[in-house]
């Protein structure tokens, strides 16, 4: 099969991740894949080194006439047997291009309410089982819907060393209010209350870094806690940290869970919709109440005391990300996914 992909998102994130995943997989798989980008996204270097030159493409947003125009003349050009648009904004405009031409597929990654847009393509991958519910319930008929969990690069169990002396909590991402990261810093201010010596981590940055670094300096974790900014080596941070931590109180998935997974770090993360998706609670992760600080500091403390069953949980977590979140493992699914919905569109045309 021949595979437009489309995003133009410039920033980098979870969904940007997706998209080049969606690209590697799919090439993996020995599949041809045209990938469609605004020309600033950080996605491009990734994509340049996985062999594939993306075609630029400037919008003003979801209803720019002229992009939609140009990528009009670029579907024309490449011949595609199917589309896929990553995000609302990229899906109306390729909704618009393929004009019916094409077979549409729109990956619905949140729930904005203007996901109601992707009702028009031919078919919606969602990433949870959490999303399909949304997504019916913006009137996508369950035949056109399917299960496509993010993806993860996944090799072997890595050989971890001692716990760290004292220990070491992690956690990362963007510092906005619903990544709950205020609690966390309430769950490590308890810790430090209750005598437990660690030192911990919060990488990333955003619109709360002030906010979050007065609360951990009023906390008194002035010499516990670092902020190092955006994480750039992810490898040496999940193996570096004896437990990674996932606060957030609203995360539509959380690929940082999978690497932590694939990276034999213990996870301890709060019952929003993704990771409830993810963990089976006890097995291969602790799962504590969204919001609770003290929910999520009992569990800390838990991890602390009891190594072994940090170990289990990690073991536990590894073979589930190799198993059912692998970029092979989710490729295939994305390909039987798009045979399905390619047959399905040439029939009704």
């Amino acid at each position: 099969m021949h595979i437009v992909n489309i995003m133009f998102s410039a920033q980098a994130g979870g969904i940007e991740q997706a998209f080049v995943d969606y690209c590697e997989g799919l090439q993996g798989r020995g599949h041809r894949v045209t990938a469609v980008t605004h020309p600033a996204a950080a996605v491009n270097a990734q994509l340049k080194a996985l062999g594939i030159k993306p075609v630029s493409l400037r919008n003003m947003g979801e209803f720019d006439a002229v992009a939609v125009w140009r990528l009009r003349r670029h579907l024309h050009r490449l011949a595609p047997d199917a589309v896929i648009a990553h995000t609302t904004r990229s899906c109306t405009l390729a909704h618009y291009a393929a004009a019916g031409r094409w077979p549409l597929v729109g990956v619905a990654h949140n729930y904005h309410k203007r996901i109601r847009r992707m009702t028009a393509a031919d078919a919606v991958f969602t990433t949870t089982h959490d999303l399909i519910h949304f997504v019916k319930g913006l009137g996508v008929p369950e035949d056109r819907i399917y299960h496509i969990p993010n993806m993860v690069r996944c090799h072997e169990l890595p050989h971890r060393g001692a716990p760290n002396r004292p220990s070491v909590i992690g956690s990362m991402g963007r510092f906005v209010k619903k990544k709950g990261f205020d609690v966390y810093i309430e769950a490590l201010k308890m810790l430090m209350e209750r005598h437990y010596r660690f030192t911990a981590i919060l990488g990333g940055a955003g619109e709360e870094e002030k906010n979050l670094k007065r609360q951990a300096a009023a906390a008194g974790l002035g010499d516990i806690l670092t902020f190092p900014g955006w994480i750039a080596d992810k490898k040496h941070f999940y193996t570096h940290v004896d437990m990674f931590c996932l606060p957030s109180l609203h995360e539509p998935f959380g690929i940082v869970l999978l690497e932590a997974f694939v990276h034999g770090t213990p996870v301890v993360a709060s019952d929003s919709e993704g990771p409830r998706d993810i963990i089976t609670p006890n097995f291969d992760a602790l799962l504590v109440k969204a919001g609770s600080a003290s929910e999520l500091a009992a569990a800390m403390a838990k991890l602390l005391d009891e190594p072994n069953l940090a170990g289990d949980l990690a073991t536990n977590a590894f073979v589930k990300a190799k198993t059912s979140y692998s970029i092979e493992s989710v490729a295939e699914r994305i390909e039987k996914a798009l045979t399905a919905v390619i047959l399905r569109w040439r029939f009704r045309n």
